[in-house]
C-alpha cells in the first residue's frame, strides 16, 4: 500500500520519517512489532504543504520517547479519521483550497474503503476447510484406486529405457545378476569405509548377514607395543586376525624376525614386533586384517 511504510529497528534511532498525505495527526497510526503505539509513546511533526493547498500535510516524521529494540518492524501507516476538519461559518466567505480539502478528505476515504474491499474479496477466495478436506478426501480415494487395481509385483518400472515388472527386475550384485525378488539368497555389502589419512589408513566391508572385514596399517614403537583399535566393533574375539610385519624375517638384529598379538578383544588387540636373534622390540610397520561377525 503506497500509504503504509515499515522500518527495522536497530535498538538507537529514535527518528522514523513518512512521505504519504494526511489530513490530521489523528490520521497517522504507529506500531512497533505489531503493537499499536499511543500518542505518549512517540510524537507527530507534520510537513505542512505549501499554502494554500489541496491536502494540510504531504508527510512528516514520527519521534519516539525510547528506540525501538533492534530487529522490531516499525509501521507507519494511514487511516482517515470520519470527521470534519474544517467547520464552514455562514457569514464567512468559503477558500478555494479549504473547499478543495474536505472533497479530497473524502475521495481518499473512499480510495481507502476501495482497497479494503478488494482486500476482502481476495481474503473470499481462499478456500474454505471443508474445500481442502473435499480435495484431501478425492486424493485418498484415488490412491485407493490404484493400489486396488495394481499390487506391487505388478508394478511396472522403467530400468535403462526398458519397462519391466518389479519382479523380473534385474539387479546385479557382486558381479551376480538376479532378480530382486530373489536377492535374499544373496549376501552383499550394505555398509564400507576406504582408507584415508582421516580415518588413520583403516578400511572395512560389513555385509548383510553381519560378516564384516577389516584391515589397516599401524605401528608399532621401540618402546611399547601396538594397540590396535578396529574402525567397526566385532561380536567377540572369535575373529581371524592376521598380521605382518612390514621388514621380511631375518636372522639379522637390525630387521624384523617376526610379530605376534599379545591381547585380543572384540575392540582391538594389542600387536608387538621382535629384532632378529635380541628378542627385543622394536618399532615397525604391521599391516593387519581381521574378520568374522560385527557387533
Amino acid at each position: 500500500m503506497a500509504n503504509i511504510q515499515t522500518y527495522t529497528g536497530d535498538g538507537t534511532t529514535t527518528t522514523f520519517y513518512f512521505t504519504f498525505p494526511f489530513f490530521g495527526t489523528s490520521d497517522v497510526k504507529v506500531s512497533v512489532g505489531g503493537a499499536t503505539q499511543t500518542s505518549d509513546d512517540f510524537a507527530i511533526y507534520p510537513t505542512t504543504s505549501p499554502a494554500p493547498a489541496d491536502t494540510p500535510y504531504i508527510g512528516g516524521r514520527i519521534d519516539f520517547a525510547t528506540a525501538p529494540t533492534t530487529g522490531a518492524v516499525i509501521k507507519i501507516w494511514r487511516d482517515i479519521a470520519l470527521e470534519r476538519h474544517i467547520d464552514y461559518q455562514p457569514t464567512a466567505q468559503p477558500q478555494s483550497h479549504q473547499l478543495n480539502q474536505d472533497v479530497n478528505q473524502c475521495i481518499e476515504i473512499l480510495k481507502e474503503l476501495a482497497e479494503t474491499l478488494t482486500n476482502i474479496v481476495s481474503l473470499a477466495n481462499v478456500p474454505t476447510l471443508n474445500d481442502l478436506l473435499s480435495e484431501l478426501t478425492t486424493i485418498q480415494n484415488t490412491i485407493g484406486t490404484l493400489a486396488t487395481a495394481s499390487s506391487v509385483t505388478t508394478l511396472s518400472n522403467t530400468v535403462d529405457g526398458h519397462t519391466t515388472s518389479i519382479t523380473n527386475l534385474d539387479t546385479t550384485v557382486g558381479g551376480h545378476t538376479t532378480a530382486i525378488n530373489t536377492l535374499n539368497g544373496y549376501d552383499y555389502v550394505v555398509e564400507s569405509q576406504l582408507p584415508t589419512a582421516d580415518n588413520n589408513y583403516t578400511w572395512y566391508r560389513k555385509y548383510k548377514s553381519g560378516w564384516i572385514e577389516q584391515g589397516g596399517i599401524d605401528e608399532t614403537t621401540s618402546a611399547l607395543a601396538c594397540n590396535i583399535v578396529f574402525p567397526m566393533q566385532m561380536k567377540d574375539a572369535n575373529y581371524v586376525l592376521n598380521i605382518t610385519a612390514k621388514t621380511p624375517q631375518s636372522t639379522n638384529a637390525s630387521t624384523i624376525h617376526g610379530c605376534h598379538y599379545t591381547t585380543k578383544t572384540a575392540s582391538g588387540c594389542t600387536v608387538i614386533t621382535l629384532a632378529g636373534n635380541s628378542g627385543n622390540w622394536v618399532a615397525a610397520e604391521i599391516n593387519w586384517y581381521i574378520c568374522g561377525i560385527c557387533a
